[in-house]
């Protein structure tokens, strides 16, 4: 805040600050010279007060050093580099300890997670820092603002032990199972084993094998069983670009301002939503009382639904469903498993998945599926759950020139992420003849035979320009102001002139922070803002304004204008359309534009915030964000659902069903309610059979029939 003051009214360094920089100010003031020297001293110390106060604010949170340390560690964790991740964490603590130790943060510091004594415990412990975990120890049993930290503290000390404990055992007995390791190395917590067993294989120091419920283990290079060595999975080989060409093709740079946006109601941010299914105690409830009868039947333990198939979509002929971490009986020796429930007997047909899933796409209108790995290998299955085909994106022309313009191998990289997370959807088309993929804000259709059909890019975000006036008045001593009202506004992080929609709007935002149910640790600070809301919406406009003398009435006024927007807009959903002749594309802007079979855009639509799924059968289309579905009849919104972060969307036998962790809404095509079936129990799987909605928990069925239209 100094540093825009100052860019403000101008000082030592402004003229030769940054022209690039996106802000534009415009300072307004007296031309009289007296007035002007007047004005200078008092701005002198009203700049000399801010500073002191944003200094001491900034020592409520450790330093730049610490950051630049805490993104060292989450860094080399991620790329599985132990031992600089053990050494970022152990930097870390005597910055964290100069924090604390700060006489100018008034006793105030804010309650932030601390990765470097989680995280960075553990690192210090896989690698045997003895002394790393004793300065920690000693760290968080000083300083009660770090007492949260204490029981991972003495874990920490704990795990160094087994840790060496667990390389012993291994190696002693190869293939011996993990269910035997808690009693093997003398342990009471057998979760804290596993979890510790989990860390050794990150690091390459232990390899799991998939035995039955469990794992075998061995210490790595030695040699495995040949029941052991089947259960491990090896990636294949890369099948290459079976595009073969050097030069990308046509690409069409898309001009939105000529196409009819239709806006719909904008979708609330997921921390502002309210929706939630009742709960209840039964078993199974009909919460409307819509159908005519409810049956439940405990079933069978051979017959429960496998958990580990816990992704569902339903398609032409029936439903598909994933075991997408490799956790059932079928996957073993493989990334994955797919199951096929058809509608006409309802047997299961399983086969192991190819590859590992990093995304996935089933089109409700058509037979088979197409999946992308982190290796961004696409592959396409049959409708016999076999492979069709497979190609590697990150091998084409078109990939190869966007990370180019993008800069994605240097600074680009840092806003558009890894080369599997900047080819972020696949689409596929209902017969399989085409497929989509996106790469930023491009997307790319393509045959099977690889022959691109064409190429968009999405325009530009809109730049948005955004002015804030800044009135500084009464810069002497706001006589007459109280106190309190000073340390509200400090609390709130504003000052004096203020007004009441400007306190209203701080106290909207922090509550947004701050809200225990959003950011669990910052119940006290919560206290104390709301105390502060308490005292300055009583406070009276004189107060607001620190009115005193006339000195106190001289005023100085600056236009900031803060320019945001620009750069790509990223492609967040892709889907072909119910006949496949067109494809739906979402953007990170919330905006889903129809393109048709050449490549030309021919529909906008607006929700406000970027969809997660978009889909569409031969007469609807549907389009799901984090908190609301919405469903189109050609360009009429005919249906509109709140929904939560984490809601299914299944369309089935003429019915959509939005199914939740303990809840499946039943609506019509076009979106209107029909009844709501809620469990005890998490449900496993859902769906509508003849008419039918069924309903799986663990351990029981309910059948919802008779729905009453």
């Amino acid at each position: 805040m100094f540093g825009v003051f100052r860019k403000m009214f101008g000082g030592k360094n402004a003229a030769g600050r940054n022209k690039d920089l996106p802000v534009i100010s415009e300072a307004a003031g007296s031309g009289d010279d007296g007035v002007d020297s007047e004005r200078r001293s008092r701005f002198e110390d009203f700049e000399r007060e801010t500073r002191e106060r944003l200094e001491a604010q900034s020592h409520e949170m450790p330093g730049q050093a610490y950051f630049s340390q805490l993104q060292a560690l989450q860094e080399s964790i991620s790329d599985r580099r132990y031992m600089d991740a053990a050494t970022a964490a152990r930097k870390s603590l005597p910055l964290i300890r100069k924090w604390l130790e700060d006489p100018r943060g008034n006793g105030k510091r804010l309650s932030l997670s601390m990765p470097a004594l989680t995280q960075g415990g553990t690192m210090l412990a896989i690698t045997g820092d003895r002394k790393g975990l004793a300065m920690l120890h000693d760290l968080v049993s000083e300083f009660d603002h770090l007492e949260e930290y204490r029981a991972d503290a003495e874990k920490h000390l704990a795990a160094i032990d087994l840790f060496n404990a667990i390389r012993k055992a291994v190696a002693a007995k190869p293939g011996i199972l993990q269910n035997k390791m808690k009693s093997e190395v003398g342990a009471e917590d057998g979760r804290l084993v596993s979890n510790l067993i989990s860390w050794l294989e990150k690091a390459g120091e232990i390899t799991r094998a998939k035995n039955g419920k469990t794992y075998a283990l061995y210490v790595d290079g030695v040699e495995m069983s040949a029941k052991d060595a089947s259960a491990i999975y090896t990636e294949p080989p890369r099948p290459g670009s079976h595009q073969a060409r050097s030069k990308p093709g046509k690409l069409i740079e898309l001009n939105l301002d000529k196409l009819t946006l239709l806006p719909l109601p904008p979708s609330p941010e997921a921390w502002s939503s309210q929706f939630t299914l009742p709960a209840t105690s039964e078993t199974f409830e009909d919460a409307e009382g819509v159908w005519r009868e409810l049956t439940v039947e405990a079933i069978a333990p051979a017959d429960r639904p496998d958990p580990a198939f816990r992704k569902h979509f339903t398609t032409r002929g029936g439903v598909l469903s994933f075991d997408d971490l490799a956790k059932s009986e079928a996957s073993l020796g493989a990334p994955g498993a797919v199951m096929f429930t058809s509608e006409q007997d309802g047997t299961p047909m399983i086969e192991r998945l190819e590859r590992p899933i990093y995304a996935l796409d089933v089109h409700p209108e058509g037979q088979g599926f197409a999946t992308r790995s982190k290796t961004n290998i696409l592959t396409v299955y049959g409708e016999d759950l076999k492979v069709d085909f497979e190609t590697d994106l990150s091998a084409t022309p078109e990939v190869a020139a966007g990370r180019r313009r993008l800069d994605l191998d240097g600074e680009g990289g840092i806003l558009w992420g890894e080369p599997h997370l900047a080819l972020n959807c696949i689409a596929l088309s209902p017969n399989r003849d085409r497929y989509l993929y996106t790469h930023v804000d491009e997307a790319w259709c393509i045959d099977r035979d690889g022959k691109p059909l064409w190429g968009v890019r999405m325009p530009e975000r809109p730049v948005e320009a955004y002015h804030q006036t800044f009135e500084l008045g009464g810069i002497g001593g706001h006589t007459g102001t109280a106190v309190e009202i000073e340390e509200a506004l400090g609390e709130f992080g504003l000052a004096l002139p203020v007004t009441p929609d400007e306190i209203r709007r701080q106290y909207r935002g922090l509550v947004r922070k701050l809200h225990p149910d959003l950011s669990p640790g910052n119940e006290e600070r919560m206290k104390a803002v709301n105390a502060a809301y308490e005292t300055l919406t009583g406070a009276s406009h004189d107060d607001l304004q620190g009115k005193g003398s006339a000195k106190d009435l001289l005023t100085f006024s600056a236009t900031v204008t803060f320019m945001t927007g620009g750069g790509p807009d990223r492609l967040q959903a892709a889907a072909f359309s119910g006949r496949g002749d067109s494809v739906l594309l979402g953007t990170s802007q919330g905006r889903v534009l129809r393109i048709d079979a050449s490549g030309k855009p021919i529909a906008l639509y607006d929700v406000g915030s970027a969809p997660i799924r978009v889909l569409e059968t031969d007469r609807y289309l549907y389009i799901q964000t984090f908190t609301r579905l919405y469903v189109l009849e050609g360009d009429r919104l005919v249906g509109l659902q709140d929904c939560t972060t984490k809601c299914d969307l299944l369309v089935d036998e003429g019915l959509v069903l939005l199914v939740e962790n303990k809840g499946v809404r039943v609506l019509t095509e076009a979106g209107r309610l029909l009844g709501v079936a809620l469990t005890k129990a998490p449900i496993r799987r859902a769906g509508i059979e003849d008419g039918v909605l069924v309903v799986e928990t663990r351990t029981h069925r309910g059948r919802f029939s008779g729905l009453v239209a």
